[in-house]
């Protein structure tokens, strides 16, 4: 396993401790970000945290956080975190959150994981060493017909869903069966194998970094919405591979 996984493992049950405190807490604070998105006590202190870990543990790393931003060493490697996946979930008492890390080398992610802790779940990869769930390796589905498929979904309207919607409602129409989660769980459900593809939009790189890896690892493919192999345009297609090009057939070019 790779290097990187026991201390993404320690800042991971580090960020669980905190968002449990928070969770469904009657008292949790929460603002309204420039972007009008919001932002949690629990948010704020897990990524504190995780950067006193990394300046204790790891003080090569250049650090790119959505609360507080990019900090940068003369390091080609870093950090991102997104401290909670599913901010507005976790306010609203839905288990559906978790804290994503991972690590990019010169441009590349080569591990990342995610912990959802209200689901006791916890997925990870590492370059060339496959994806996990809970200490089990896992691999994304042979499903090779759209009308064999469960297609899962973030939004279908509203800031966070597709400025084009019309394609989406067509591909979710030609597809078996449909369900929308949202955040980083469908993309889990495809490293999983529980599901052949998940479709997000107007994502941030920190929402976005650690699922690449996991779903590659385990057998998918990931890209963007152009069939683009980054983690920094925004919207993203995961899929079991055998569908990717279908799916990207329906969607290309979504915003």
């Amino acid at each position: 396993m790779s290097s990187w996984i026991p201390f993404l493992t320690k800042i991971s049950d580090v960020a669980d401790e905190i968002a449990l405190h928070y969770f469904n807490s009657a008292s949790l604070d929460v603002e309204i970000k420039d972007n009008m998105t919001p932002v949690s006590a629990g948010d704020l202190a897990i990524e504190n945290e995780i950067r006193a870990l990394v300046k204790h543990d790891h003080p090569e790393l250049s650090i790119v956080g959505e609360e507080y931003g990019e900090t940068t060493t003369d390091s080609t490697v870093k950090l991102i975190i997104d401290p909670i996946d599913g901010t507005k979930n976790f306010i609203r008492g839905l288990p559906f959150f978790g804290s994503l890390f991972a690590i990019e080398d010169d441009g590349e992610v080569v591990a990342g994981m995610v912990s959802a802790p209200a689901l006791k779940s916890r997925w990870w990869a590492a370059k060339g060493q496959g994806s996990f769930y809970n200490g089990q390796q896992i691999h994304a589905s042979s499903v090779t017909h759209l009308s064999e498929a469960n297609g899962f979904y973030g939004s279908l309207f509203g800031s966070e869903a597709s400025s084009t919607p019309d394609p989406v409602i067509q591909l979710l129409q030609d597809t078996y069966r449909q369900r929308g989660f949202g955040d980083f769980y469908p993309h889990m459900l495809v490293a999983m194998g529980c599901g052949e593809y998940a479709i997000d939009f107007k994502l941030s790189v920190w929402d976005i970094a650690p699922l690449k890896i996991i779903v590659e690892e385990a057998g998918g493919q990931f890209s963007d919405t152009s069939g683009n192999n980054t983690i920094y345009s925004g919207n993203i297609v995961s899929s079991n591979k055998h569908l990717h090009t279908t799916v990207l057939n329906y969607i290309h070019g979504c915003e």
